[in-house]
């Protein structure tokens, strides 16, 4: 079950974007697809060949590491731990 551990900051309006951890139950609902919601192109491609050429069952294990790629996909792209107060 994930659980929300906080929020990760937009660099240029502050926006929050809350951030889980845990087992990522939209992502074996929805496998790829969830991956293409979050902007994340080339994880969703490489799901996408990996449940053809697993058979599926790279859909059962992906979603132990969703939220953590998430996150990281999200520090990568520049969003902050913290607010960015400098726009006050």
């Amino acid at each position: 079950m994930s659980k929300k551990s906080g929020h990760l900051y937009h660099p240029i309006n502050n926006y929050p974007e809350p951030i889980f951890i845990g087992f990522s139950w939209p992502n074996l609902f929805f496998g790829f697809f969830w991956f293409l919601y979050k902007s994340m192109w080339a994880w969703a491609i490489i799901c996408f060949w990996l449940a053809i050429l697993t058979f599926g069952i790279s859909n059962l294990i992906l979603p132990f590491f969703a939220n953590q790629l998430h996150q990281k996909h999200l520090l990568k792209s520049g969003y902050l731990g913290t607010p960015n107060d400098t726009n006050i």
